[in-house]
């Protein structure tokens, strides 16, 4: 009987998520069958309240979705750490990771309990290896991401 429930709770659970990854701009355009094919290549990660999630120049070895909470992106801890961005549920970061073997440009910690998503370059590469025709279109979504993060950064550069 208690196997039937733990099998019924990760089922369950897996639904949610593919649910949840419907919402997420990078995914949206995939089957449900293929946001469950890629719920087998995602780890759940939980940060409480002020727990850094990664400090600039570390290592880049995640993306992340953030499920759930809220973090703050900041730079230079010397000065107490230069506010640059926020981030909440469906937003993600750490994309480069999954392309460039560089350390991290700048550090992530929870403002409030946060349940993120993480996808290894490892797994994605696995991924796509196992689902290739699902993993042209992920791919496809982040050079759109990436894009259009250099088209911004063009424009704030020229004004």
């Amino acid at each position: 009987m208690k196997v039937r429930k733990e099998n019924q709770s990760i089922k369950n659970e897996e639904k949610e998520l593919v649910k949840f990854l419907a919402k997420v701009y990078l995914f949206k355009s995939l089957s449900k069958n293929e946001r469950k094919n890629l719920t087998k290549y995602i780890y759940v990660r939980k940060f409480k309240k002020d727990e850094i999630v990664f400090k600039k120049g570390y290592p880049n070895v995640a993306f992340y979705i953030v499920k759930e909470g809220h973090l703050k992106v900041y730079l230079d801890e010397s000065k107490g750490g230069l506010h640059v961005n926020e981030l909440k549920p469906l937003d993600f970061f750490g994309e480069i990771s999954l392309f460039v073997e560089e350390a991290r440009t700048a550090s992530v910690a929870a403002i409030e309990d946060s349940v993120l998503l993480a996808i290894s370059k490892k797994d994605l590469e696995d991924f796509i290896a196992h689902f290739p025709r699902t993993g042209i279109k992920v791919l496809y979504k982040f050079g759109e991401i990436l894009c259009s993060h250099i088209t911004r950064l063009n424009q704030k550069l020229n004004e």
